[in-house]
């Protein structure tokens, strides 16, 4: 099971006024992410500003916003790759996880119906 990490796709993009010097920014992603990936975007960050927390960017289908002043943009844009590094780190070292656990279930689930076969050959004796 061999997972593509999602990267950002393009510049920020300006796409809204929200008042004076504060902008809505949104940057593309390659694609739409999962929610375990959602989920270690916003909480598996490390040495996170408080002034722009993960919590603080939307994402939307493969559409990532927030809003920004202009002199700041580059910045938390920095951050924003970051956050998708990580979460795409974390999430395919869960896939390989996930993988091992899909291989037992599959293997118990084996072993349970030989059993029963077993047993239900068994049962008039």
């Amino acid at each position: 099971m061999t997972t593509i990490a999602i990267r950002r796709a393009g510049s920020p993009k300006a796409v809204q006024k929200v008042r004076d010097g504060v902008y809505g920014i949104q940057v593309l992603l390659t694609e739409p992410p999962s929610a375990d990936w959602k989920r270690l975007f916003y909480d598996a960050q490390r040495e996170v500003p408080p002034d722009f927390p993960p919590r603080s960017v939307e994402i939307s289908g493969s559409v990532l916003r927030f809003r920004s002043d202009a002199a700041s943009v580059e910045q938390k844009i920095v951050l924003i790759d970051r956050w998708i590094a990580r979460a795409s780190e974390k999430e395919s070292s869960m896939g390989s996880r996930t993988e091992e656990e899909r291989q037992r279930r599959e293997e118990m689930a084996r072993e349970h119906a030989e059993l029963a076969e077993l047993n239900e050959r068994w049962e008039k004796l």
